[in-house]
């Protein structure tokens, strides 16, 4: 079966950094058992991440939410914790995607030239649930018609009870939740 896991933006700033929340802390563990399981069995893994530069309060997006994050080359740029030996990895196996909003068209392309087309399942984790999680598996159902696409509730998060809400959007979406 080919499979593909998704990290979304699984960076200092949203962990404990200028975006910083607890619930993204409290599923480190979860994320870190999913990619070592997905590189242990050889499968391919994408890492998003978030990427801005020093006029990112004069986008679009910075004026949407103002707070400067992920800018590039910054401490808060980088993956959080152990997911930080994979920045400079080089292997088929392992992509970084650098995205500078919360989507990213790009990555379908990746996981498309990884494949040689489609994969049989593309399976989500990371922050914040309901934007760039959200924003990235819409993206995917609609490129990938036939995929099935997972998110693992555990190794999500999102402020308040935006978490169980952007899950019940998902379901809607026919994204399996485990």
């Amino acid at each position: 079966m080919k499979k593909a896991l998704i990290v979304v933006d699984y960076q200092n700033d949203f962990v404990n950094g200028s975006l910083g929340f607890r619930q993204s802390e409290e599923i480190s563990n979860n994320i870190y058992s999913l990619v070592e399981k997905y590189v242990n069995e050889n499968d391919f893994v994408v890492f998003t991440k978030d990427t801005h530069y020093e006029n990112y309060l004069e986008t679009r997006e910075g004026k949407f939410l103002p707070v400067k994050h992920c800018i590039k080359g910054t401490e808060g740029h980088k993956l959080f914790g152990n997911l930080n030996g994979f920045e400079d990895s080089v292997s088929p196996n392992i992509a970084i995607v650098e995205k500078e909003t919360f989507g990213s068209d790009k990555l379908c392309s990746v996981i498309e030239k990884a494949f040689s087309g489609a994969p049989d399942v593309i399976e989500f984790c990371g922050v914040v649930t309901n934007i760039c999680v959200l924003s990235n598996v819409i993206l995917c159902l609609t490129h990938f018609k036939e995929t099935k696409i997972v998110v693992h509730q555990n190794a999500t998060a999102a402020l308040g009870n935006m978490q169980e809400l952007s899950i019940e959007i998902l379901k809607g979406l026919g994204v399996e939740i485990i």
